[in-house]
């Protein structure tokens, strides 16, 4: 799905949709154009424009005898990233937090070891530059380039893998990296520990080795989730 636009439309439609991630308009509410232009002191061209992003989205459905309804979750497309941003800021935030280590768990570190049986000389080296940084901004304590180089070298694990399904699950794994930022679940400076897990996982790939790969791998997302669970219990116990 697209990303929202910047414009007026965009931002309409942004705040309906974390209003609706956050149950403030909960599945089979009925949402009024004429009452929405209002809320919003904008023209029904611009509610128009945003309820298609939101349609496009599967977020609300429009019916000629009802008007707009909104959807249930499961219907809705989950593996958008604005979805998936709204859903990351709305109250069930650990449950989607849960969901999509879930489905890294399932993915990545299969896409991992395919990555060390399908990958080019080219890409296994560039994959360790991407581990290398990650070295580099443990050392320096520089989150922000920490988490970039983390997002980049996990775009490239499932580009690697050689399978278009696990790539295209790419800007998932990224809006959960930077969900975590987002919402403080992530350690006040760079964990050396998990640039070596990531490393692990790179040296792995780059000598063909499936196996180690998928098994580092799966550390690398199972020390995510513990530590994202850490980080909210102590918060729940402050």
């Amino acid at each position: 799905m697209p990303e929202l636009g910047k414009g007026l439309a965009g931002k309409v439609a942004d705040e309906v949709g974390q209003a609706i991630a956050s149950g403030q308009h909960a599945p089979g509410d009925v949402l009024r154009t004429d009452d929405l232009a209002e809320r919003f002191g904008v023209s029904r061209t611009v509610i128009r424009e945003a309820v298609q992003a939101l349609q496009a989205k599967r977020l609300l459905r429009s019916t000629q005898r009802v008007g707009l309804t909104v959807r249930p979750v499961q219907e809705w497309h989950l593996y958008d990233t604005d979805v998936i941003r709204w859903r990351l800021a709305g109250p069930e935030r650990i449950t989607v937090l849960d969901e999509l280590s879930e489905l890294r768990a399932a993915v990545e570190p299969t896409a991992a070891a395919a990555a060390a049986r399908h990958a080019d000389r080219t890409m296994r080296t560039k994959l360790l530059e991407r581990s290398a940084r990650m070295r580099a901004a443990a050392a320096e304590g520089d989150r922000t380039s920490f988490l970039e180089a983390d997002v980049d070298f996990h775009r490239l694990v499932l580009a690697m893998s050689g399978n278009p399904l696990f790539a295209q699950l790419a800007p998932v794994t990224e809006e959960l990296l930077r969900g975590r930022a987002a919402l403080k679940l992530l350690p006040t400076a760079p964990d050396p520990a998990d640039a070596d897990r990531h490393d692990a996982v790179a040296v792995a790939v780059a000598s063909g080795d499936p196996g180690r790969a998928e098994v580092g791998m799966r550390a690398v997302v199972a020390e995510s989730l513990e530590d994202i669970h850490m980080r909210l219990g102590a918060r729940r116990g402050e």
